[in-house]
């Protein structure tokens, strides 16, 4: 039988420990539901799962784009089925660990279809191709501000298909989310349970304070300045990943350190506001706090109760 154990939540509230904890419990495969752990040699600024980890629990969908290839929703979602499915073959539990709300969705609803007239795209696109992405956001959160808020400032390529889906369909993309959500569609293509971490505003304030300098004293500006010397263009998608446009900056003598460390840990901090208001809407999570005794313990009771294990 197809079954699965979600765990999402926040950037830096323990999601990946927490499936480590359950993976040496159960006979488990981890899947990364994670847009940025996709691209190879991005290792220190996406947190990605160290080599003894990866020895120790196979891990899935990381280390698959080179850098200046684009991640795809929907393409991220047809190999993350693949690899549930294989997973459940082998009498595995998949647990799918991430902070990508849209690739989760993508996954476990599929992605809606919007029909767009080719030359009316063709025209938009022209329309907008000087125009700062600055001033792209501002004209979003006016018109759209619940998918203005979950789109990251600089990701120029969603806020103007943002932009695009709301003038030439009439309708807001995340009216074209709820429109979705509020369907007869099945929540998930195959039974599982979705645990929640949501260790409060202040502690996740400082844990990822914590973790943006711990990446630094881990070598995140040799691993950035090795990426350049090989000839890595920092306009390539990969390189958009929150926190490396600072390092880059930092290196180029554009920005001090703790000044490069302060904004990244402040980008950080807004990121995982976004991805709240993105899991707060998800249906049948159940919350729990980081810091709970047995926290493991507890996720394995649901399971059981769920009939998932």
């Amino acid at each position: 039988m197809m079954r699965a154990l979600v765990i999402i939540g926040p950037t830096a509230s323990g999601k990946s420990a927490l499936a480590m904890d359950i993976a040496a419990r159960v006979d488990s495969e981890i899947v990364s539901i994670d847009s940025r752990q996709i691209y190879k040699r991005l290792d220190i600024g996406t947190a990605k799962p160290c080599r003894d980890e990866r020895r120790r629990v196979p891990h899935h969908l990381v280390d698959l784009l080179e850098l200046w290839e684009r991640s795809d929703a929907s393409g991220f979602a047809r190999i993350a089925g693949e690899a549930v499915e294989a997973i459940n073959s082998r009498g595995r539990l998949p647990i799918l660990v991430g902070g990508s709300g849209l690739y989760l969705h993508a996954l476990l609803e599929g992605l809606f279809e919007i029909e767009l007239d080719p030359m009316e795209r063709e025209a938009f696109a022209r329309s907008v191709s000087g125009e700062e992405t600055a001033k792209l956001r501002e004209r979003l959160i006016e018109a759209d501000p619940e998918s203005a808020a979950r789109i990251h400032p600089n990701d120029r390529y969603r806020i103007t298909r943002a932009l695009e889906v709301l003038l030439l369909s009439g309708t807001t993309l995340s009216g074209h989310f709820r429109l979705q959500r509020d369907s007869t569609t099945p929540v998930a293509p195959f039974p599982c349970l979705k645990i929640g971490l949501d260790p409060g505003r202040g502690l996740l304030h400082q844990r990822i304070n914590s973790r943006t300098a711990r990446m630094v004293e881990l070598g995140w500006i040799a691993e950035v300045e090795g990426l350049l010397r090989d000839g890595v263009d920092p306009s390539w998608p990969g390189m958009k990943t929150l926190g490396y446009p600072d390092v880059v900056a930092h290196i180029s003598g554009e920005m001090a350190l703790d000044a490069m460390t302060d904004r990244i840990s402040a980008r950080t901090r807004q990121y995982a506001k976004r991805q709240m208001t993105w899991f707060r809407k998800e249906r049948d999570v159940s919350w729990i706090d980081p810091g709970s005794a047995d926290l493991p313990g507890t996720v394995l009771k649901l399971l059981d109760r769920a009939g998932i294990s």
